[in-house]
């Protein structure tokens, strides 16, 4: 029982049920759903939350770090894979939470820092939308940072799943990754958060998913099983299995006949890797 306004004493709704009663026109689906690697949570009839999260270990300039890099770095690169994640399905970003493993100092700070500096490129720039929290009680020797990022699309605008037959396969940017590559922030080779606005905001572009630690292969067959299709993959200069680390890629299905317009827009390289079909023309 919870306090009523009136100084009485109010039911008190079972687990979940007020979630169902506060959205309007919703009650006969699912609140919570994942979707691929994001969680959506149904906050009205046709808008909801979409989160992303992720996680870097052993990166930075700690004792016990493997693979030394500075700080604000580590900080840019950690936020850069789920804030791509929630650009690339259309959504808005409007949270991000960073949980450190490692005491609250001039270190901490840093990597903060850093990743304050890649959300004022998507114009997150409010304190309030920075949350977060320290190791304070136990000496650490190596670093660790997880971060989620929350954001908020309508489902006119999300893009998954929206994958025609026909279109093709691209990736913009190349694969890249530590220990075999040191990803510097200004890599001509990397996609950048620019270049990614602008593939999703392209009319020709439709699904697009950010490449992580199993590679470019893996990531196209995910958007065709999304969109309930096939991935028919091509000869191509590029690596499909070699990791992207913090997303330096990313896989987009476009209308073959968008592609170059495509190309011309962005800096990023952009490489063709095959075609969406239909599953019953892949039996054929």
């Amino acid at each position: 029982m919870i306090q009523s306004e009136k100084g009485g004493m109010a039911p008190t709704m079972p687990e979940y049920d007020w979630m169902k009663w506060f959205i309007e026109g919703n009650t006969s689906r699912s609140l919570i759903q994942a979707f691929r690697d994001l969680t959506c949570v149904r906050i009205h009839s046709q808008h909801q939350l979409v989160i992303a999260t992720d996680s870097v270990g052993g990166i930075g300039m700690k004792a016990a770090d493997a693979v030394r890099v500075l700080p604000e770095v580590v900080g840019y690169f950690a936020l850069r894979v789920p804030l791509m994640e929630i650009l690339a399905i259309g959504a808005t970003p409007f949270l991000v939470v960073n949980t450190q493993c490692q005491t609250s100092d001039e270190y901490s700070d840093a990597i903060l820092h850093g990743m304050k500096m890649l959300a004022q490129e998507v114009g997150m720039e409010e304190r309030l939308q920075f949350n977060g929290s320290t190791e304070d009680n136990v000496p650490t020797i190596q670093t660790g940072v997880g971060v989620t990022v929350v954001g908020i699309v309508s489902d006119e605008k999300f893009y998954g799943g929206t994958i025609r037959a026909g279109q093709i396969a691209l990736v913009a940017g190349l694969p890249k990754s530590a220990p075999t590559h040191e990803i510097q922030v200004d890599d001509q080779e990397i996609l950048s958060i620019r270049d990614l606005q602008t593939l999703r905001s392209h009319p020709q572009v439709s699904d697009i998913l950010p490449v992580g630690s199993k590679g470019i292969l893996y990531e196209a067959n995910q958007l065709a099983s999304t969109s309930g299709l096939s991935f028919q993959l091509e000869d191509s200069p590029i690596s499909f299995t070699s990791s992207a680390g913090p997303s330096t890629c990313v896989v987009f299905a476009c209308d073959e006949w968008g592609a170059i317009d495509v190309m011309r827009q962005i800096t990023a390289p952009v490489t063709r890797i095959g075609t969406f079909i239909a599953l019953d023309a892949k039996e054929e």
